[in-house]
């Protein structure tokens, strides 16, 4: 594990340590699956129902990631009580960690995007910069996506649910999984018609997206648990990736992106033999 990573201050305590062991049970866990996946699915499948003609209406879309946080609050009261809310609580406002984690978290989407772009553009694709997102727009993204996906999908992925799998498993197993479980989240998504993602191959997004998890677990460890290190994570790789038209009718950058993230996520594994820099 290098100095440059290695998480020294914030540590959680050993009273917190314990409550997410004992809260890590195969039912707290679908228990908080559970609470993610069950609103934003509504509201995607209200759109895809009203696609295909069997209802006339559908939920507004812009409130699927907004419905997880009283969702998550509830789930996380349910699981611990106070505790858990505590513990929550602290790996959101986690900020005095490792400066090296801020920097990987903004350079490592960058990195795999221009990557893929080139990789792309060796096998005869076009690049498409700023079709899908122009510069401008992709920057007031990431400002706003830091705050967005702080408090709905991170708050659950890394701050619920990945301390709790990885107390019951390695980490890269446990980030394995949560890749899995990611996908799948997404999956109703990508059949919302109008929606970026809409007709992305499952597959290569699967690949995309356990690859990435495994990148963003690692940095979490790093960072001693914090959520915020994977909100800004998750809103850089969102923003850049539309930037440079990986999401997109041209499925031929997804595919290099996905590769180019699994290259990484096998590196990162095999540097820090398998621990994904946990303590």
């Amino acid at each position: 594990m290098t100095t440059a990573l290695t998480p020294h201050t914030g540590s959680p305590s050993p009273a917190a340590g314990f409550m997410v062991a004992r809260t890590a049970r195969t039912t707290h866990l679908l228990a908080v699956s559970a609470a993610m996946f069950a609103l934003p699915w509504l509201v995607w499948g209200s759109a895809i129902a009203q696609a295909h003609g069997l209802i006339g209406w559908r939920l507004p879309q812009g409130v699927a990631l907004w419905v997880l946080t009283p969702s998550i609050a509830l789930v996380t009261a349910l699981l611990g009580g106070r505790p858990a809310l505590r513990d929550l609580g602290r790996r959101l406002v986690a900020w005095r960690v490792p400066p090296t984690t801020y920097l990987l978290a903004l350079a490592a989407p960058i990195g795999v995007a221009t990557a893929a772009v080139a990789l792309a553009a060796a096998a005869g694709h076009n690049p498409r910069l700023g079709v899908m997102m122009s510069l401008p727009s992709a920057l007031v993204y990431l400002g706003y996506g830091i705050g967005l996906f702080l408090l709905t999908e991170e708050a659950g992925w890394r701050g619920l649910l990945l301390p709790r799998l990885q107390a019951r498993m390695r980490p890269v197993p446990a980030n394995l999984l949560l890749g899995v479980v990611w996908s799948a989240w997404h999956y109703p998504l990508l059949q919302v018609p109008g929606a970026s993602d809409n007709g992305l191959p499952f597959a290569g997004f699967l690949l995309l997206t356990v690859s990435t998890t495994v990148l963003i677990g690692a940095l979490v460890n790093a960072a001693d648990g914090s959520v915020l290190i994977a909100a800004l994570f998750h809103a850089a790789f969102d923003a850049v990736y539309s930037y440079a038209g990986i999401v997109g009718p041209d499925h031929t950058p997804l595919w290099t992106a996905a590769a180019t993230s699994a290259v990484l996520a096998v590196a990162v594994c095999a540097a820090t033999r398998g621990n994904l820099y946990r303590r």
